[in-house]
């Protein structure tokens, strides 16, 4: 998607669609009435673990791949969480934009109230960030289902039909742990070994990263075919797959409901200080950096924006910070009237 066209969506008659610019939970909620504990599934430490266990060839492979530009981010975000030194998620600030959400008939559009002003998170947004490619998904002919075979899952995962990203972990671990030994392994057999770290490799990123679920979720068995043939892997839309599953996430959050639950509950059982807990899936990554790039103030307190010009995608501007602030100083926002769509940074790229 290019610039242009983004730029070009967005100036589209959107606001009124929206239902009014107001809130779906009154402002005296927010966060000091209602706190929160987010916890994420998405695994980034998985991209550090590939970037070391993978030769330079075979990370070469990678890197022209279709998630190749992720092995650009700043290395606190995926070995941060692995040490726990650094914070690579802000689930307090996160929550902070949940409980703005506005209410709009746009059902794959999250839109949030800022100090007054509207800030849309769409698949457009998401394309900016991720750069992952966000088109439609294409229908699969007979021809192009009878060219996906199961070679993958039957030659390292001994044909099961259910299979879980800690079983992609563990068949990844085994075959870069294969090494040349003592019989000297023939260069062609060698090739195909590193061709299928690769394979396993990305089938681990897409779906212990972007598609960030329970470990022990089942894999879905058409991805796992798919990366068996590169060429057809490296040009799907992983994107809108992704985008799905993370605005699903993000969208079935329903903060008022949770609220009116909690007020039906007795004063003397209300627990204010007691936190709501809630987990999102898919990629929620990309939904901070969001954050950090259209409400400046966020990325002030929660990352480190890179020196020198502007990267594309978006995620490649940020480092991950040493430590979050804490969440009362959200309060200062009210000073920081910066608020904007992500989209109107697209003219200058």
């Amino acid at each position: 998607m290019g610039t242009r066209e983004v730029v070009e969506v967005y100036l589209t008659n959107e606001l009124p669609q929206l239902r009014n610019l107001r809130t779906i939970l009154d402002r005296d909620v927010y966060t000091n009435k209602f706190p929160a504990k987010i916890t994420v599934k998405e695994q980034l430490q998985i991209l550090a673990e590939i970037k070391g266990a993978l030769k330079e060839s075979e990370l070469e492979v990678f890197r022209r791949s279709c998630f190749g530009h992720f092995l650009n981010l700043d290395a606190g975000w995926t070995e941060g969480g692995k040490t726990g030194k650094k914070n690579t998620f802000a689930g307090q600030y996160v929550h902070f934009l949940m409980l703005r959400r506005m209410p709009t008939k746009k059902k794959r559009e999250l839109w949030f109230l800022v100090e007054g002003k509207p800030a849309r998170f769409s698949v457009h947004e998401f394309a900016i960030v991720t750069g992952l490619v966000c088109t439609p998904k294409p229908f699969l002919g007979l021809e192009e289902k009878l060219k996906l075979k199961a070679r993958i899952r039957d030659e390292y995962f001994k044909g099961a039909t259910q299979i879980k990203v800690d079983d992609i972990q563990k068949a990844f671990r085994s075959l870069c742990d294969k090494e040349e030994g003592g019989k000297k392994k023939k260069a062609e057999k060698e090739k195909d070994l590193g061709t299928d770290r690769v394979k396993i490799a990305l089938l681990y990123f897409l779906e212990g990263v972007l598609l960030g679920a329970d470990p022990k979720r089942n894999v879905s068995t058409f991805h796992m075919s798919m990366v068996d043939d590169l060429d057809m892997f490296n040009s799907y839309p992983w994107g809108t797959v992704v985008y799905d599953t993370t605005v699903d996430s993000l969208g079935g959050k329903d903060m008022a409901e949770k609220y009116r639950e909690r007020l039906r509950k007795p004063p003397h059982k209300q627990q204010p200080d007691v936190k709501e807990t809630y987990t999102l899936y898919g990629f929620p990554f990309a939904f901070q950096i969001w954050a950090f790039e259209a409400i400046p103030f966020l990325g002030t307190v929660c990352a480190r924006r890179v020196d020198g010009p502007v990267r594309f995608p978006r995620c490649l501007n940020w480092r991950c910070g040493e430590t979050v602030r804490p969440l009362d100083r959200i309060t200062t926002l009210s000073k920081d009237r910066r608020v904007c769509f992500l989209t109107h940074f697209m003219s200058f790229m």
